[in-house]
């Protein structure tokens, strides 16, 4: 059996309200008026339109994320050394220059 809520203009007692309807097997059993409480057999009222469904949200929650990749420390030496050597050779590029002429 199929049972599904779906939201209706409904007409019951000379009024037309929006309802949450519920179906079983595509047969409306019940309506729910929206902001009452308490419910009503179908045979009492009437449905009129069906309203649009609510839109989806843009960005869905995913399943549980994985843990973040530890950050590659590989040459993470040689890096520093480079580094080091580049500041070395500005710094001491003019006085070799002049030690070389």
């Amino acid at each position: 059996m199929d049972d599904r809520r779906e939201y209706w203009w409904v007409s019951y007692e000379a009024r037309i309200q929006p309802a949450e309807v519920d179906f079983v097997g595509g047969i409306p059993v019940g309506f729910r008026f929206i902001g009452m409480g308490g419910s009503i057999p179908a045979t009492s009222a009437e449905l009129i339109e069906r309203l649009p469904t609510p839109p989806a949200p843009v960005i869905r929650p995913s399943g549980p994320q994985p843990a973040p990749a530890q950050p590659q420390r590989k040459g993470s030496w040689l890096w520093f050394i480079g580094i080091l050597l580049l500041i070395l050779v500005a710094q001491c590029s003019g006085p070799l220059f002049d030690l070389l002429k």
